[in-house]
């Protein structure tokens, strides 16, 4: 289903209509999250980047950035990476990404940010195990409260992504040369969170902020998003008490340097990796 796919910069504003219809097929958003074709069109003419994924001329997804500013200099902020869901789980999220990384190194960039969901656990997958992104900042209910039925009373944390496009992290990543954290994960030493099953959800039992080994691990439900439609005080407790170990760490000097999956005989053990 994947073969053949075309990766190309959008440069003719017809195509632009397309984005809007994929932010739907994608996400399901509703009509008031939309974001028109005229913004990203003109993040383009201005310098930044819209690239769209094509199957026999259908366009099924696309990501899409423009030019940010810090105090450590110039990058790209990446804001959509979106696919159709027919084609979602089949790499083409992850190869919009490489083609992103291609135009930003081939305009002088180094460094692409982005904000995701670190109770997402799909989201952190890739962005931190296959694309090798890392993370040191937390921003609290970055998006306010969303207004539809899965998300309300649920704050909108994120953390911010950095790729560091040239750095060797990133290529061992892409080449797939991980590192071993499995006495990382099954070591209860070094485990942020001991948790327990309640019902088909994973619940916290004790949260350890004294930690000061120079790598630890901390655990996320693999399940968030049916947690948060059939159980949210759950998954309130889990954002508040995430938010507090990230912050936490993240003040000592640590940093998230990846994510790793565990299956296991009938779950997924799911783990941020944190480095000091």
């Amino acid at each position: 289903m994947t073969d053949n796919i075309v990766y190309r910069e959008l440069t003719d504003f017809n195509e632009y209509y397309h984005l809007e219809d994929i932010q739907v097929d994608s996400w399901g958003f509703p009509e008031r999250e939309i974001v028109p074709k005229r913004i990203p069109y003109a993040t383009y003419k201005s310098g930044g980047v819209v690239i769209g994924a094509f199957k026999d001329e259908q366009m099924i997804g696309y990501v899409w950035g423009w030019l940010g500013r810090n105090q450590e200099g110039t990058y790209i902020y990446s804001h959509h990476n979106a696919v159709r869901k027919e084609y979602q789980n089949k790499g083409i999220g992850f190869q919009l990404k490489i083609e992103q990384k291609k135009w930003a190194i081939n305009n002088k960039f180094d460094l692409i940010k982005w904000v995701f969901d670190p109770l997402q656990t799909k989201n952190c997958h890739l962005n931190i195990h296959k694309l090798g992104g890392t993370s040191n900042t937390y921003k609290n209910n970055y998006w306010l409260e969303l207004k539809d039925k899965l998300n309300e009373g649920i704050e909108t944390d994120r953390l911010v992504c950095n790729w560091f496009l040239k750095s060797n992290h990133v290529n061992n990543h892409l080449n797939k040369q991980f590192k071993d954290y499995k006495s990382i994960i099954f070591g209860s030493d070094k485990q942020v969170l001991k948790t327990k099953m309640k019902d088909t959800f994973l619940d916290i039992e004790e949260l350890n902020l004294e930690h000061d080994e120079p790598i630890i691990a901390l655990e996320v439900p693999s399940n968030y998003i049916k947690m948060k439609k059939n159980d949210k005080k759950l998954a309130i407790d889990w954002r508040m008490k995430t938010r507090k170990a990230f912050q936490n760490y993240f003040e000592q000097g640590y940093a998230i340097i990846d994510f790793v999956l565990e299956k296991q005989e009938n779950s997924i053990k799911c783990f941020h990796i944190l480095k000091r």
